[in-house]
């Protein structure tokens, strides 16, 4: 069962410099004939990504004989090319996406039939050796926080993991901590089911989802999802900052059978005050788009507290790319009077996994706790925060 003290073995070792990282498949990657399965964007920023770091990638492999690269300096493949027939036994091939466990594998079966012998999904390689071992976080946009665990933080970082109610949530905790320690995320669990995200399937607690408040809020997939799995929404407010997802998710909740009887959707973003911030898109994903005083754009961002009196929410989603510990700041008066069930993103940067739950049992101190990872990486982790309504 952990505890603290398994907590406190690893901040030691952490300390001693002997946190070991654990051997993955593929724990080398210099010297190594490589090519990337897939010539998506997550392909084109890591084939970047390596180069930076002296690691040359001898081409592509992709499926879609019209992908282009432009500004690479690589060749694509199609799977069957007679080129690599003589290359089977000894290139090493990447998967340069994200992909399911199930489409890992077929993919992987697919290319065995054809001879390739060595082939690695993306969660299965260990990149410390990458970009000084911050390379999950330059491939992912993620602000990875160099803060003080062993000084000023320690104390909230056990606090943190003593809120946790179950023995599976310490032991994510201290996977995920160990993971980003390390630089090795070959070490974590395969996650549950991205479509599971924000419902709390395994978790025995009430939900009540009927005053909605869904802030980041893309194009509509986490409504579209709940209401899948036939969870009742009556009102909803959402917050989408970029205008093109925004009126994506406007198109979904009008013509969606399970329309809520009252929706407030807000082209704006939400944090600590009402103000205009700096925005940084991204191109390559806009759900990677984030606040960023070196934004290429501006937008209005505004305080929940004052945005939506008098809604009542029954339950809070956040994934706002790093500016959830803001944005819960904003919303502190809503947390205090209603007690609304939350699920907020802490993979956007390290200090949050402890940051955030800190933040919200400084408003209430009946909430229970519960974290879940719903992606390779450690990336889509939620902290779920549940009232107990006897307490």
């Amino acid at each position: 069962m952990a505890d603290l003290k398994d907590l406190h073995e690893l901040l030691d070792r952490f300390a001693a410099g002997t946190l070991e990282t654990d051997k993955s498949k593929l724990e080398d990657l210099r010297g190594r004939q490589l090519y990337l399965y897939g010539a998506g964007n997550v392909g084109k920023r890591l084939f970047h990504n390596l180069k930076a770091n002296g690691i040359t990638v001898a081409g592509f492999i992709d499926r879609n004989p019209a992908v282009t690269l432009p500004g690479i300096d690589a060749p694509i493949h199609l799977p069957d090319d007679p080129a690599l027939a003589t290359l089977h036994d000894d290139c090493t091939v990447i998967l340069s996406g994200l992909f399911p466990l199930k489409i890992c594998s077929d993919i992987k079966a697919k290319l065995s039939v054809l001879g390739f012998r060595h082939v690695h999904a993306l969660h299965e390689v260990n990149f410390n050796q990458v970009n000084g071992g911050a390379f999950r976080e330059t491939l992912f946009d993620d602000s990875y926080n160099k803060v003080d665990i062993l000084g000023n933080d320690r104390y909230k970082l056990e606090h943190a993991f003593s809120l946790l109610s179950g023995d599976n949530d310490r032991r994510l905790f201290l996977c995920y901590l160990k993971a980003h320690l390390t630089m090795d995320f070959t070490r974590l669990d395969e996650p549950l089911d991205i479509s599971l995200q924000y419902l709390a399937h395994d978790i025995s607690e009430t939900k009540d989802y009927s005053r909605f408040v869904d802030c980041g809020g893309y194009d509509g997939d986490t409504f579209r999802g709940l209401t899948a799995q036939g969870c009742h929404i009556r009102s909803l407010a959402v917050f989408e900052p970029q205008t093109d997802l925004y009126r994506k998710y406007a198109a979904t909740v009008k013509e969606h059978p399970a329309r809520p009887e009252q929706a407030f959707l807000f082209p704006c973003g939400v944090y600590a005050e009402t103000t205009q911030l700096r925005f940084a898109t991204n191109g390559d994903a806009q759900s990677a788009a984030r606040v960023s005083a070196g934004g290429d754009s501006m937008i209005q961002c505004v305080r929940l507290d004052e945005a939506l009196l008098g809604f009542a929410p029954t339950f809070i989603k956040m994934d706002i790319e790093g500016a959830e510990t803001a944005a819960l700041k904003g919303a502190q008066g809503l947390i205090e009077t209603y007690g609304p069930s939350l699920a907020i993103c802490v993979y956007h940067g390290l200090s949050d996994l402890w940051e955030i739950p800190w933040l919200i049992s400084s408003m209430r101190s009946d909430y229970r706790y519960y974290l879940r990872n719903y992606n390779y990486l450690g990336l889509e982790t939620v902290l779920y925060a549940f009232r107990n309504p006897t307490a």
